[in-house]
């Protein structure tokens, strides 16, 4: 990642890390230098990590020096693509938040014969690769020993970006940040019915602004629905505010900021409402699901896979205003059976997800130089 210090792209590789740590393996990280760096990474090194920070500013004083050194990270480690030697990894694996990243030390990997990995987190079809960057890329992703997807669908995206098939893609699972043993209490609807759409305030990908033009349309103004926005601000949440006094939607619509604890989100509401334009494989439709919830969703990444439309669930065709309106229109019409709809989701997932996904992961990486 390069926009943020973390997000839900980390934590699978992060994950595994603690995991293959526990198991004895060495862990070393090569991470973006942050003036405030995220808390899991200390986790790492504290349990004997060595991690290289790149694209550090130049240190200009003593005292960064010094507390540089304290934290074992020498000013030399800050990075060129040389970390390598120094750290000798018996395999790399190399993680992608969005498809149009480059994977420099591919180059540096296969020129020391170290094999290695590449965890493409999410892909869409709003950015193609230019031409003349085709063989880099290509390359890259040919000599990996293997290109883990988190979807089918962003396997073929990319696929499509890089014209070529990928016979050494493998289709993985992130790990979910709710307890499946703690079901929450299902709201009251006496006062009417509550939909969370939970995601970063970035209506590039998550839509958000997509719910606002539904909810402004006169059918929804005269309905007993609210919806809650939960998530950071990445770089919309101006707009999402401006937008729901500009069309008079306080009262329907609630900015409620980020919340750790998913189980007190759906304590409080009856389902998901996520109009993503593009996604890898949306983890709060895998996590709603579990808790219980229906999902209102749209048909990227995983989503169709999970949700049969209708049955555990509603899905749009596409990102646009007049489907997600048409999706939530029909889920509105059996409002009086999202309980059981949440019932049957919740039994969905629990067919066609994995109960362990990080220990499957860890296997797959020990196991990669001999493949």
């Amino acid at each position: 990642m390069s926009g943020v210090p973390w997000g839900g792209s980390e934590e699978l590789w992060w994950r595994t890390a603690r995991r293959l740590q526990s198991a004895g393996h060495q862990i070393c990280v090569n991470f973006k230098w942050w003036p405030e760096p995220a808390k899991q990474l200390q986790k790492l090194a504290d349990d004997g990590a060595e991690i290289f920070y790149r694209d550090r500013p130049p240190i200009k004083d003593w005292w960064t020096w010094l507390r540089t050194l304290s934290q074992n990270l020498s000013p030399n480690k800050d990075l060129q693509n040389k970390w390598t030697e120094v750290a000798r990894p018996d395999v790399v694996l190399v993680t992608l938040g969005y498809h149009p990243d480059r994977v420099l030390i591919a180059d540096e990997c296969h020129r020391q014969g170290i094999p290695y990995a590449i965890n493409v987190q999410s892909a869409s079809s709003f950015f193609f690769l230019h031409g003349d960057t085709l063989d880099q890329y290509r390359k890259w992703y040919r000599n990996a020993k293997r290109v883990y997807f988190v979807s089918a669908e962003n396997q073929h995206k990319l696929e499509t970006n890089l014209a070529i098939d990928l016979p050494n893609a493998e289709i993985i699972e992130n790990p979910f940040n709710v307890d499946p043993q703690r079901q929450p209490i299902w709201p009251s609807t006496q006062n009417g019915y509550r939909l969370a759409c939970v995601g970063r305030i970035h209506f590039q990908s998550k839509g958000q602004d997509l719910i606002v033009d539904v909810m402004r349309r006169d059918r929804w103004r005269n309905r007993p629905l609210e919806i809650v926005f939960y998530g950071k601000d990445q770089g919309n949440l101006r707009q999402l505010k401006d937008l729901i006094v500009r069309y008079n939607l306080g009262d329907r619509l609630k900015i409620a900021g980020f919340e750790e604890d998913m189980t007190e989100v759906w304590n409080q509401c009856h389902g998901l409402l996520l109009p993503s334009r593009y996604e890898g494989a949306a983890l709060v439709i895998v996590e709603a699901m579990l808790s219980g919830r229906l999902a209102i969703t749209t048909d990227t990444g995983r989503n169709a896979e999970f949700i049969r439309d209708g049955e555990s669930g509603f899905i749009a065709p596409a990102a646009t205003s007049d489907l997600l309106d048409e999706a939530l229109e029909r889920a509105w019409q059996v409002r009086d059976q999202w309980q059981t709809l949440g019932q049957l989701a919740a039994k969905r997932i629990r067919q066609c997800y994995s109960e362990d996904p990080v220990g499957a992961f860890a296997d797959k990486l020990v196991q990669l130089p001999q493949i």
